[in-house]
């Protein structure tokens, strides 16, 4: 189970990444949605205490990359504090996406944000109003089965089987987002794509042999729709701009 939770909760940041790269229509209403799925996947007090805050103020980031990346420093540092609440740094490596942009490739960032800051609002509405990120998020957390996990300790195992709609989001507005923000400001989609990647690369480590056991088990319990997420090597055919590798 410890698995599959590590694997939800790396979906599930990713998911809400993607989503706050723009500011929300209704701003309270995705960290709520996570919040709601992350009681039911049973992540523990400690480490929701330290990881809220960021997900609340995780909005319009390009335009607030200073305020976002902070707070991703401090969300860091709560946890090592709690170092038994975290043992394995799965936060750290399910916003691997965030240090990505705020470390790795902050310069390469901030030489885009002019061209990116006008545009990335009505890219990113574009591909979620054609993707349903947002409303397959709120979905999964207004299921009642969900609400109900959320209030008696949480099950990964369950939650698994209702995340594969979130999934079909992700295979499309990857593509989406690329294509269009190269149309616009060109390179930006290929970098955007190899940021949001990235967390899936911290798990799909452990997935190097194609048929062990342990893939297998995950696989079984997230579905087709997001085996790609655990495969390095359709993982490397999406970040060379080959989309089939979602299939």
């Amino acid at each position: 189970m410890q698995n599959t939770l590590n694997l939800l909760t790396f979906v599930l940041l990713s998911v809400a990444f993607i989503d706050g790269a723009v500011n929300p229509v209704h701003e309270d209403v995705v960290p709520h949605d996570v919040d709601t799925i992350f009681r039911a996947l049973g992540v523990p007090n400690c480490a929701r205490k330290c990881i809220d805050p960021f997900l609340w103020n995780m909005k319009n980031m390009v335009n607030q990359t200073e305020t976002f990346c902070s707070q991703h420093a401090q969300a860091i540092t709560c946890l090592e504090k709690e170092q038994s609440c975290d043992p394995k740094k799965i936060f750290s490596k399910a916003s691997s996406s965030v240090e990505y942009m705020c470390s790795t490739k902050r310069a390469v960032f901030h030489r885009m944000k002019d061209c990116l800051s006008p545009i990335v609002d009505d890219v990113m509405s574009a591909c979620d109003e054609k993707c349903y990120l947002r409303s397959n998020l709120t979905a999964l957390a207004q299921k009642r089965t969900i609400k109900n996990l959320a209030t008696v300790g949480g099950d990964a195992l369950l939650v698994a089987e209702y995340i594969e709609p979130l999934c079909s989001s992700v295979q499309c507005i990857l593509p989406c987002v690329t294509k269009r923000l190269n149309n616009e400001c060109p390179l930006s989609g290929w970098l955007t794509l190899d940021m949001l990647l990235q967390p899936f690369d911290a798990f799909s480590v452990m997935f190097k042999q194609p048929f062990s056991l342990l893939q297998r088990k995950i696989h079984s319990n997230i579905g087709e729709r997001c085996s790609f997420m655990v495969r390095p090597i359709r993982l490397d055919r999406i970040r060379n701009g080959d989309f089939r590798g979602f299939t």
